[in-house]
């Protein structure tokens, strides 16, 4: 089966074209396709790095647990809602 994207994924690894902007404990990323050995896509929040390269063996498909705890939370860019995140509770797809 192939996956969907975008999709909601774990990540501790990540490269952009600036340099490493790894997450040491890991951290919700979107992924919007894959090439070769990476994922690409970008971290749900921090500065809006795009484009970022996520290396598969150190990005996984999210729990159950993490599912349910994303599942509904809303962002926010000082008092203004920027988005929701809705996903899937089989996949994490959006």
């Amino acid at each position: 089966m192939s996956k969907k994207y975008p999709r909601y994924m774990w990540a501790t690894k990540a490269i952009h074209l600036l340099g490493d902007i790894s997450r040491e404990d890991g951290d919700l990323c979107v992924v919007q396709k894959e090439s070769g050995e990476n994922y690409i896509g970008n971290w749900v929040t921090g500065y809006g790095f795009v484009e970022v390269k996520f290396p598969k063996e150190t990005t996984r498909e999210l729990t159950t647990e993490e599912i349910e705890k994303y599942d509904g939370m809303q962002l926010a860019i000082g008092n203004c809602l920027i988005n929701t995140i809705n996903m899937s509770k089989e996949k994490g797809e959006l």
